[in-house]
């Protein structure tokens, strides 16, 4: 068991998925030659060729929509849109046709799709870099909203998100991509989906925190 940083976390479960599933395929803007604008796509181009990881027109509403229609068609596709803040573009179709997509076929169709994107604070980005857009989509049902705050927990999540039957919106926080190095498994493994995990014990008061700020309410 290796220490990773987080990006190198994500890159790896992405990476197995493809190799134990050939449906998973990976599209969006510089994730195939470049490796994401952060490189947490890196690699897998070369490993898995362009029928399976491709880059995009920048025009994430057509990022999206392509995605679904992968997703419906027996492809489990795993969708970057580059930084959240550009996310607007595809609000239709996350949260009137991805997100409905069980409830509107009555269960014929579901949607397996994951969307990935880096968010939050914290790394001196510009304009809609840094946008933190969560409460936007967890208040829209048929989307399931995952946000990491660490490395162990970013790979079982995100494995667990890509063998998920509905749509997963997986949130990661930039500032934690390579701030922190813990022991994550070399093998696959799956966290639960929609559990908290419990990061102190106690008894007088409750906090809860997602992504970024995880490590820092810890330290309380």
């Amino acid at each position: 068991m290796a220490e990773k940083t987080m990006i190198q976390a994500i890159n790896e479960a992405m990476r197995q998925e493809m190799e134990r599933d050939e449906r998973v395929i990976v599209l969006g803007e510089d994730v195939g030659k470049n490796g994401g604008v952060f490189r947490a796509t890196d690699g897998l181009l070369e490993q898995f060729g362009d029928r399976r990881v491709f880059d995009t027109p920048l025009a994430e509403s057509g990022i999206i929509g392509t995605s679904i229609g992968l997703a419906v068609n027996g492809f489990r596709p795993i969708a970057e849109i580059q930084f959240l803040g550009f996310v607007y573009q595809a609000m239709d179709q996350l949260a009137a046709q991805a997100a409905r997509l069980r409830f509107r076929s009555a269960g014929r169709f579901t949607c397996p799709l994951v969307v990935r994107s880096p968010y939050g604070g914290g790394v001196r980005t510009p304009e809609l870099h840094s946008d933190a857009l969560e409460a936007l989509f967890t208040h829209s049902p048929g989307l399931k909203i995952v946000m990491p705050s660490n490395a162990y927990d970013a790979k079982g999540l995100l494995i667990s998100a890509i063998r998920d039957e509905d749509p997963v919106l997986f949130l990661e926080p930039m500032k934690l991509y390579r701030a922190l190095r813990m022991e994550v498994p070399d093998e696959p493994y799956e966290i639960p989906l929609g559990k908290a995990r419990v990061v102190k014990e106690g008894e007088d008061v409750t906090i809860i925190s997602w992504g970024a700020t995880v490590p820092l309410v810890a330290k309380l």
